[in-house]
């Protein structure tokens, strides 16, 4: 599984507001496509754009918030993480949260997408009552809780007899019994960000940098520079490298991969969701 921590979730860690060992810190499952505070429904993604703006009717975020982007059919190099700039009220643009470039469109917006504020600037992305109305089941705490030189781990989780139209994450948060205090921490939704390290002019070696974990070969990568790959063999995590079919990708594009294995998204059939965090290095989350 991939991870992202909440800007907010980070700051609360560093500056001890949140104890991952002494403290209570539950999970739960999300359906991103249901709305709240922090998730957004999607329905515009502009190309041609440079940068991509993005329509999503009083989302509520600042400038400079970094923002999860998925489930936008068509335009898909609007599916990223971003720093959002341009903000109005119904509208923002995705540039790069790195080096602030702007995004390109790769095709005309079909339908769908949801936003995710994972903060930075405004508070739509501090607490779990940003979230819970999205939320799938019922959430479970964490035991055999264990945090190492910034890296936390747990003991697996078991949802049961869980109901609902589908499950595109998991948030982990601070549980003080009370929503609107619980400090959000990490969302996982099972994609990771490929960075292409130099530029791809001919060949079909593409040359990035470290990927978190595995790509299933045929994936097709469309990148912020509206520039596309297909993964032409397996990619395994920490690999430099990816064998794609011939095509041009430029420095610096960032396409988001699906994780090999994460099992998300998932739809729920009345059954139990097993959750089997990751047992390489950087567990459920890196600091």
């Amino acid at each position: 599984m991939v991870n992202r921590l909440f800007e907010y979730g980070r700051q609360y860690i560093l500056a001890g507001t949140i104890n991952m060992t002494s403290d209570t810190i539950a999970t739960a499952l999300l359906d991103l496509n249901t709305t709240d505070v922090g998730i957004k429904a999607i329905t515009g993604a502009t190309n041609p754009g440079n940068p991509i703006q993005i329509t999503s009717t009083a989302h509520g975020f600042s400038n400079g918030d970094i923002v999860f982007i998925d489930g936008v059919g068509g335009n898909l190099a609007a599916n990223g993480l971003w720093a959002i700039a341009g903000v109005a009220a119904n509208t923002f643009n995705l540039t790069d949260y790195i080096s602030g470039a702007n995004s390109t469109g790769s095709a005309a917006y079909t339908s769908g997408g949801y936003a995710v504020n994972m903060g930075v600037v405004s508070t739509t992305a501090d607490f779990y009552d940003d979230f819970d109305g999205a939320l799938v089941g019922t959430k479970q705490t964490l035991t055999s809780k264990t945090f190492t030189a910034g890296v936390f781990d747990a003991a697996d989780v078991t949802f049961t007899a869980v109901t609902g139209a589908s499950v595109e994450a998991i948030i982990i948060f601070k549980d003080t019994g009370t929503n609107s205090t619980s400090n959000v921490i990490a969302l996982i939704t099972g994609k990771h960000l490929v960075t292409a390290d130099a530029t791809l002019t001919a060949g079909t070696t593409l040359v990035v940098e470290p990927v978190v974990a595995g790509i299933p070969n045929g994936t097709v990568l469309t990148f912020s520079t509206g520039q596309t790959a297909t993964v032409n063999a397996t990619v395994n995590a920490g690999d430099r490298s990816i064998t794609v079919l011939s095509t041009t990708v430029t420095a610096g594009g960032r396409a988001l991969a699906p994780a090999t294995g994460s099992g998300l998204p998932v739809t729920p059939n009345g059954g139990n969701i097993n959750i089997t965090w990751d047992n390489g290095t950087n567990k459920i989350f890196k600091l």
